[in-house]
């Protein structure tokens, strides 16, 4: 029993009842006794009779009972020797969850306030606990919903038909982990660490006991070898879809902003060898003027990249007009501009037979292109024909992928990093669990 400011609480629980209290006003321990008799307890093991064999003295970490007066609860329990196998053996504890030094409704409330994104830090300094116990009741909590939502898919009929697997980074130096989601219901299947192939294989492995991929139509991803690969050789029924969005981000990086640049310098070169020529002072000032015109033609093309990457169709009328003037005096920027715009179009079609002619058209002309940026962007890609092809039937793409990397990324800068990836991997997939089913 313990007293604060005039109010009397008393613990009850099976057969413990709470009879004193010791310590300051700043530390209170509530000891526990037993009421249990002997005679009254039988062997777990064979039944038999059993008689006392001393005490064990628990102590475990309650919540405050008011702010700033943390409770410890000080429990003796029974040791009970076995009359017949000679075994012995502890009573219950009704207040203690396995692995812990806390009460259950201690561990209860800490739920909650991980429920509420309360930092583990003020979690630890509210109940007067480590840090790390926090973490561990946190993990706990997330092993326990991602067992249950795990049983949960298993055991429904639903299964994912479109799924769609990228990578992100886990920390500075190259270092990145694979993620798989289903883009019907945005929940993240898989996560683990590396993007080779060994790395991607542990995500088949994982599901081959069961026939939770059976119903997959098709994986939409990026060019990675290592991803189309594994996806032929376990789903082979499954079509592969290669993200619109990395092709079309890498033809602007790799063609469009090297040929830009390209022709920029062709500016800056024609600007230096003016300037480096002499004649009569008439000769001269028609000789600045032409330098002045190559630098600005060098700043205008240097300064055109968001110019040239945005869609014609999104531009306003001055901004259209600039890049007009570019393109006719650029022929090469021109014709790759061109291209982008033929790419852009062959993703939106839906017939597949009318996207495989667009797209052996396009590769035609771009592997035959006179601009050597273009031409090698078009061998590289033209073994990819039929992931291209295959985004008419299924127009599918990571976007939904990309856009919880963002939640990665904050979950990431919120806890200031990782140490433990394998928590780290369980966190992710819990915060994509659907709010229907956490």
């Amino acid at each position: 029993m313990t007293q604060l400011y005039d109010t009397t609480f008393c613990f009850k629980s099976l057969y413990y009842q709470s009879e004193e209290i010791k310590g300051g006003d700043e530390n209170q321990s509530v000891y526990f006794t037993s009421s249990r008799k002997a005679k009254d307890v039988r062997c777990p093991c064979c039944g038999g009779r059993v008689i006392g064999h001393g005490q064990k003295t628990v102590r475990l970490k309650d919540i405050p009972l008011e702010p700033g007066y943390p409770i410890t609860f000080v429990i003796r329990q029974h040791r009970y020797l076995c009359k017949n196998c000679k075994g012995t053996f502890l009573e219950e504890n009704p207040f203690r969850v396995p692995g812990f030094n806390l009460t259950r409704r201690c561990i209860l409330w800490i739920f909650q306030m991980l429920k509420l994104k309360i930092s583990t830090s003020v979690i630890a300094d509210f109940l007067g606990i480590h840090w790390n116990t926090v973490r561990k009741v946190e993990k706990l909590r997330l092993e326990r919903e991602l067992t249950r939502r795990e049983k949960e898919r298993l055991e429904d009929t639903y299964r994912p038909y479109y799924l769609a697997v990228d990578e992100f980074s886990i920390r500075k130096g190259h270092r990145y982990a694979t993620c798989v989601m289903d883009l019907a219901t945005g929940e993240v299947l898989w996560v683990g660490k590396g993007r080779t192939m060994k790395a991607f294989e542990a995500f088949f492995q994982a599901y081959s006991d069961t026939d939770y991929l059976s119903s997959v139509k098709a994986v939409a991803m990026d060019m990675n070898a290592s991803y189309h690969a594994l996806v032929e050789k376990y789903m082979p029924d499954a079509e592969i879809v290669y993200d619109r969005y990395h092709v079309q981000a890498q033809f602007g990086r790799d063609v469009l902003g090297q040929v830009r640049l390209e022709q920029a310098r062709e500016h800056q070169k024609k600007a230096k060898e003016l300037s480096g020529q002499e004649g009569s002072k008439e000769d001269r000032s028609v000789l600045q003027r032409k330098i002045q015109e190559e630098k600005k033609l060098y700043s205008k093309v240097k300064k055109a990249r968001w110019l040239i990457l945005t869609n014609k169709d999104k531009l306003s009328s001055p901004k259209e007009k600039a890049l007009n003037e570019i393109l006719a005096e650029h022929s090469d920027l021109a014709l790759c501009y061109a291209m982008k715009e033929e790419l852009i179009r062959l993703f939106d079609l839906r017939d597949p037979a009318e996207a495989e002619i667009g797209w052996k058209k396009w590769f035609d002309a771009a592997v035959n292109s006179p601009v050597p940026a273009l031409s090698k962007f078009g061998r590289q890609k033209l073994a990819r024909l039929d992931g291209l092809v295959a985004h008419a039937k299924h127009p599918i793409n990571t976007g939904k992928l990309e856009g919880f990397n963002n939640k990665i990324k904050v979950a990431k800068r919120t806890a200031y990093g990782y140490r433990n990836l394998s928590y780290f991997f369980d966190y992710i997939k819990y915060l994509s669990i659907p709010k229907d089913f956490s």
